[in-house]
């Protein structure tokens, strides 16, 4: 509450008060939510020593991510707005229509969506003309990848054959630099 002192008469210095305790006691209430989780990540990004580069690279990507996500939650949290999910962004509202007085002929037809083309992210593979993976089907190389890759074979969606040898189509951007690793 607040508390009333010397020059505090007026009703604007009172809700000034007011504001300001109600923000100190969200931010005191946003500090003991959201703290554990810093320290969780805090002591994860401590601990990453002698992993291999492509790992750490991995990661790190990760930590970043949940510090990020973390911290849109956090000022959400101080600043009072509820998060938009994907749900209430997605969710189907319909318009109320009102009478319109335009003809009928003045509404134009809408214009089709143009979809954006995905990014290439496929790793090319050029072979010498006599090596023997150039007569094997994509999927046997296809295979043979994914059970050497053990940990990293969800990574790998698929291989096609080009002219020149192969291409490793990964699952994702990200799946990408495992590759590459």
């Amino acid at each position: 509450m607040a508390r009333k002192g010397p020059g505090t008469d007026g009703p604007l210095q009172t809700a000034l008060l007011e504001s300001t305790s109600a923000a100190t006691t969200r931010a005191s209430e946003g500090q003991k939510i959201f703290s554990p989780i810093a320290v969780f990540l805090d002591k994860h990004r401590s601990q990453t020593t002698g992993l291999a580069p492509h790992l750490l690279r991995a990661l790190t990507a990760l930590s970043d991510d949940l510090a990020s996500v973390a911290q849109q939650h956090f000022n959400a949290y101080i600043s009072g707005l509820n998060q938009s999910t994907y749900a209430t962004i997605t969710q189907y509202t319909p318009v109320k229509s009102t009478p319109t007085t335009h003809p009928k002929a003045s509404i134009k037809k809408p214009m089709p969506l143009v979809k954006q083309p995905l990014p290439d992210i496929r790793l090319f593979v050029r072979l010498p003309a006599d090596h023997a993976a150039r007569k094997m089907e994509a999927y046997a190389i296809y295979s043979s990848l994914q059970s050497q890759l053990n940990l990293n074979s969800a990574a790998l969606k698929e291989v096609q054959a080009t002219k020149t040898g192969f291409a490793l189509c990964p699952s994702s951007p990200e799946a990408l630099l495992a590759l590459e690793a």
